[in-house]
C-alpha cells in the first residue's frame, strides 16, 4: 500500500532548473510545490570543493543517471533490433537537485528568429520541395519576439557573460551579427578565450567570417543577482563540464532560484524519488503522481492539482507514455498519437584537427565557453539556393578542460590506434598542441525518428524502457560534408604542422558522444493535431499537466537548448500564475 501525502498545489517530476524556476515563481504566488528528484542533494560547499576527480566525474559519470536502474534502448530504424544502452556514449543525462545545469558546460544561446519559423523559412525562400523526404519539421507556436523578454530576464537573473551583437536592431562589433535583437546588453562581459581560439578567430576573419566569443552561463566577474545572491567569478580551473563549480561561478538552479524558493517555506524537494506514473482520475485529468523512494523501495503517492513533467527530455516522454487510463489508453498527450514524434539529436563533431608542433596552448585551463564561434553558416545566414541540404551549423575552436584522464584517448594524431610507441610519443609531444575545429549542426525532424516504449526491455521497477529510433539522413550527411570543407579551409589558414580531416559523417551510434541535446517527443504546436502541448507546455488532452524542457522543441537547432528552455519556463510559470489559476479547465491561449 502506497504512503499517501496531503494534496499540494503543484508537483514537479524532477528537481532541476525548470522545476527550480517554477518553484520560485509559483511559491511566490502562494502555491505549495513539491519537487520529486531521483538524484541526491548537492551543494557547492562541501560537495564541489576540490572535486577535481576525473575518474569519478568524467569517466564514471557521478552526476548522471544510474544506468543499472534505468537506461534507454536504441535502434537505427524500425527494421533493426533495439538494445539497451549499458555505457554512456552519445548523451549524458544528469540527475540530482539542480539538474543538468550543475554539471553543464554553460554554453548559453538564444535561438534565432529563424529557428522559430523553421518550416516557413525554407518554404518561403526555396519552396516546399526543398524539405527533405519524410521531413516533419514545423514552426514553433511562439516567436522569438514573444520570448525575448524571458530570455532577457533569465540572462540578468543568472548573470550571463557575453558580447552583444544586436542591440534593438543595431549591430555591435565583437558580438554575433546574426543573433536576434536583444533589448539589453549581456549583464557581464565575455569570458577570456583560449590561445588557439584566438588563432581560429584570426583565420576566420581573413576568410571574411565574423567570429565572436561564446556567450556563457559562467560569471566573468563577481556578480550580485536581482535576488541578492552574490557569487564569485570564474577561476578558469579546467574542471567544468561534468563537474560542479566550487566557487559558484557557473550558474545553476542551486545558485539562483532554489534559495529563493526554499525561503518561502512552500517549496519542498524530495531527493531519491523515482516517479513511476502520473495518476489520472475518472475525468481524465491528473490527480498527482506515484513514486518510489529509491533508498527504501517504498511506494508513495503525492496528490496535486497540477503536475509538471520537468525532467530530462526522455524522462518526460516516457512518463507521458506510461501514464494511462480509460480516458487516455495510449498515455497522456497521446490521444492523437503525437507523443514520441520529432525525436532529434545534434551533429557535434570535429571534422578538422591540427597539430602545432613545439607550441603549448595551456588547454588544461578554461572551459567550454572560452572559445570563439562563427555563425556564418547558421541556417538563416547560409544561402541554400545551390546546396543539396537544408539547415546549418556553428563552428568553433578550441575549448579548455584538457585534463589528463579523459584527454589521453582523444588525441587524433598517430594513426588509428591509441596504444603503442608511436601513440605514446604523440601523446607526450602533442597533448597540449593539437587543436580541433568543431561543428554543432542542426537535426531536422523526420517521421522515421521517434520515441516509444520498448516491448522487451524493462527498468529496475519493471517498467518498459524508452526506445529511441534514430539515424542520420542524407540531408545531415550533406550538411556535414559542406561544413567539413569549411573546417578544412579554416584549419589550413591557421597553419598547423600536421592535419587530420574527416570529410564524411560517421553512422549514428550511441557509443560516441554527440551532445546531451536530445530533443522532441512532446513537442509544442498550434493545435492537438500537430503537437502534444500548446506554447506554454500545457498538454492539450490533459490541461492540468505541463511539460518543460527540450522535449517541447519541434526540431533541434544548431545551438545548446538551455537558454530557451529556461525562457520557456519563465513564461510557463507566469502563465500558470496569471492565467491558468483563474480557470483551471481552460487550455490557455
Amino acid at each position: 500500500m502506497a504512503v499517501r501525502y496531503d494534496k499540494v498545489d503543484v508537483v514537479t517530476v524532477g528537481g532541476g532548473l525548470t522545476s527550480n524556476i517554477l518553484g520560485w515563481k509559483l511559491t511566490e504566488a502562494g502555491l505549495r510545490v513539491v519537487a520529486l528528484e531521483q538524484g541526491p542533494w548537492r551543494w557547492a560547499d562541501p560537495d564541489f570543493t576540490h572535486n577535481h576527480d576525473s575518474l569519478r566525474y568524467s569517466v564514471r559519470k557521478e552526476m548522471m543517471f544510474n544506468l543499472s536502474r534505468e537506461t534507454w534502448t536504441w535502434r537505427l530504424d524500425k527494421q533493426a533490433p533495439s538494445l539497451p544502452i549499458r555505457m554512456y556514449g552519445a548523451f549524458h543525462p544528469g540527475q540530482g537537485v539542480g539538474g543538468a545545469m550543475v554539471h553543464w558546460s554553460a554554453m548559453l544561446w538564444r535561438f534565432t528568429p529563424y529557428d522559430f519559423r523553421y518550416r516557413s523559412h525554407y518554404i518561403e525562400r526555396y519552396g516546399e520541395d526543398r524539405l527533405p523526404p519524410n521531413s516533419t519539421v514545423q514552426d514553433w507556436p511562439i516567436s522569438y519576439e514573444e520570448l525575448e523578454p524571458y530570455y532577457d530576464a533569465f540572462e540578468y537573473d543568472i548573470g550571463a557573460s557575453g558580447p552583444t551583437g544586436n542591440l534593438n536592431g543595431e549591430l555591435i562589433n565583437g558580438g554575433n551579427p546574426f543573433e536576434g535583437p536583444r533589448s539589453r546588453p549581456y549583464p557581464l562581459p565575455p569570458l577570456e578565450v583560449t590561445i588557439p581560439s584566438d588563432r581560429f578567430a584570426e583565420a576566420c576573419q581573413r576568410r571574411g567570417y565574423h567570429p565572436f566569443t561564446q556567450p556563457s552561463g559562467i560569471l566573468s566577474r563577481a556578480y550580485t543577482d536581482p535576488f541578492g545572491n552574490t557569487r564569485a567569478a570564474c577561476l578558469y580551473c579546467g574542471f567544468c563540464t561534468r563537474f560542479g563549480c566550487e566557487v559558484d561561478a557557473k550558474s545553476t538552479g542551486l545558485t539562483t532560484y532554489l534559495p529563493v524558493a526554499l525561503q518561502t517555506g512552500d517549496y519542498e524537494i524530495r531527493p531519491h524519488s523515482h516517479v513511476l506514473r502520473v495518476n489520472l482520475g475518472a475525468d481524465g485529468r491528473a490527480t498527482g503522481v506515484t513514486y518510489v523512494d529509491i533508498m527504501t523501495g517504498e511506494e508513495h503517492e503525492q496528490p496535486a492539482d497540477i503536475v509538471v513533467l520537468s525532467g530530462y527530455t526522455m524522462t518526460n516522454v516516457k512518463l507521458l507514455l506510461l501514464s494511462r487510463s480509460d480516458n487516455h489508453p495510449n498515455g497522456i498527450g497521446n490521444d492523437r498519437g503525437q507523443v514520441g514524434r520529432n525525436a532529434t539529436h545534434q551533429i557535434w563533431d570535429s571534422p578538422a584537427t591540427g597539430v602545432f608542433d613545439g607550441e603549448r596552448f595551456n588547454l588544461f585551463t578554461g572551459n567550454t565557453s572560452t572559445i570563439k564561434v562563427i555563425y556564418d553558416f547558421y541556417g538563416h545566414v547560409l544561402d541554400h539556393s545551390n546546396t543539396d541540404f537544408i539547415g546549418g551549423s556553428s563552428m568553433f575552436s578550441t575549448i579548455g578542460e584538457r585534463e589528463p584522464v579523459t584527454s589521453a584517448d582523444t588525441l587524433p594524431i598517430a594513426g588509428d590506434r591509441n596504444w603503442g610507441r608511436a601513440w605514446k610519443e604523440a601523446l607526450r609531444n602533442h597533448w597540449d598542441s593539437f587543436v580541433p575545429i568543431t561543428i554543432q549542426g542542426e537535426s531536422p525532424a523526420y517521421a522515421q525518428h521517434f520515441f516509444d516504449l520498448d516491448p522487451v526491455y524493462k527498468d529496475a521497477w519493471g517498467q518498459p524502457l524508452l526506445r529511441f529510433t534514430f539515424d542520420w539522413t542524407d540531408n545531415e550527411r550533406r550538411l556535414y560534408r559542406f561544413m567539413a570543407a569549411r573546417c578544412r579551409e579554416v584549419m589550413e589558414e591557421m597553419g598547423p604542422t600536421e592535419t587530420q580531416f574527416s570529410e564524411e559523417l560517421d553512422d549514428y551510434n550511441v557509443h560516441t558522444y554527440k551532445s546531451t541535446h536530445i530533443q522532441g517527443g512532446a513537442i509544442m504546436g498550434s493545435d492537438p493535431g500537430n503537437s502534444v502541448t500548446n506554447s506554454y507546455g500545457q498538454v492539450w488532452d490533459t490541461p492540468n499537466v505541463f511539460v518543460t524542457g527540450a522535449a517541447l522543441y519541434p526540431q533541434n537547432p544548431a545551438a545548446n537548448p538551455t537558454g530557451t528552455l529556461a525562457a520557456l519556463a519563465y513564461r510557463t510559470g507566469n502563465a500558470i500564475r496569471d492565467k491558468y489559476l483563474r480557470d483551471p479547465d481552460q487550455i490557455m491561449t
